[in-house]
């Protein structure tokens, strides 16, 4: 079966491998789509990844296999893949040690791939095969919420509107939130999150203070979602939450930001980091989806077969791309 592998240069290269076998407890899975996120992006150069190993988490398909051991589950199940053990708690070693597409357990740049049974989520036949490979990222966004506190009626701002900031919104929308602006740079990504339902868009410019009060009719944000994984945004986050305001940091962001101790001191803000997500996270998600209620076809952007990985790689990280959420169908 082909694959995409990572290669002795951290680049992406395509691979005939054999096919995998389901130990006991596991299956396999018939890939239909995976989503490429913005932490593959990010991993791929890191240098953290082995070579072969095969990155891809945000995936959907059929079983084609179904090992000793499992119970409730048959061949042709339509399912999406909770991308490490699925516990209702933050366990980073268990995460990584049970995680697919880190490097640890191949994951679903590829035809076919593996999992423990318990990381199964049945798709109903509402969602189409391929757009159940949403259903992680938007798991993402909604507990993004979740940590944050937020509830209708708050003043909310979103920083970015890349797949996450845009899942964010999405999520928002759909509980019911209208006092939201999203704060983005890029024209192409302000005029999607419009799309999508923003209530109100904000450029991030030197006026970005001003644009937000205005877009929440003078109210600063109680709650902001960072979700631009850029070094300026956490410090924009303290800057315009509101005294008492909470920040959720969602975005990726390894290397160290600078923040006002200060503002965050005088305003007694809360910052708190939000990390994958949750099993009722994926449940909502799945549910959403089902229900209609996230516009799949606006926030998928492409799709492409394995072979074009590496240039899809690269369209991403190209400032002003007009991608947002690439799928690679096998």
């Amino acid at each position: 079966m082909k694959v995409v592998a990572v290669g002795p240069e951290m680049t992406l290269e395509v691979r005939e491998v054999l096919d995998p076998e389901p130990e006991e407890g596991q299956v396999v899975v018939d890939v239909a789509a995976c989503g490429i996120c913005g932490s593959d992006l990010h991993m791929l150069p890191s240098g953290v990844l082995p070579e072969g190993s095969v990155l891809g988490h945000e995936l959907a398909g059929t079983l084609a296999r179904v090992g000793t051991g499992v119970e409730g589950w048959s061949e042709g199940d339509r399912v999406c893949v909770y991308p490490f053990a699925p516990v209702d708690r933050v366990d980073i070693p268990l995460a990584m040690a049970s995680g697919i597409g880190l490097g640890t357990h191949d994951g679903g740049y590829a035809e076919r791939m593996v999992c423990d049974a318990e990381m199964l989520w049945r798709l109903p036949d509402e969602i189409e095969l391929e757009h159940g490979a949403l259903v992680e990222p938007l798991a993402v966004g909604l507990h993004g919420i979740d940590v944050s506190g937020a509830e209708p009626g708050q003043p909310v701002c979103v920083l970015g509107c890349g797949p996450i900031g845009a899942m964010t919104l999405v999520g928002l929308l759909g509980r019911g939130f209208e006092d939201v602006v999203v704060v983005e740079p890029n024209p192409q990504r302000r005029e999607l999150a419009s799309r999508l339902g923003a209530p109100r868009v904000a450029a991030s410019s030197e006026n970005v203070h001003e644009a937000v009060l205005e877009a929440l009719g003078g109210r600063a944000p109680e709650v902001v979602i960072e979700c631009a994984g850029h070094v300026s945004a956490p410090g924009l986050a303290v800057e315009l939450v509101a005294p008492e305001g909470t920040i959720a940091l969602v975005g990726m962001l390894e290397e160290p930001v600078p923040i006002s101790q200060l503002n965050v001191m005088l305003k007694e803000a809360v910052l708190r980091g939000s990390f994958a997500y949750r099993p009722r996270d994926f449940d909502e998600a799945v549910a959403m989806i089902a229900a209609g209620s996230v516009p799949v076809e606006q926030l998928v952007t492409s799709r492409h077969p394995l072979e074009d990985a590496a240039a899809c790689f690269a369209e991403l990280v190209r400032p002003g791309t007009e991608e947002l959420k690439i799928l690679l169908t096998p």
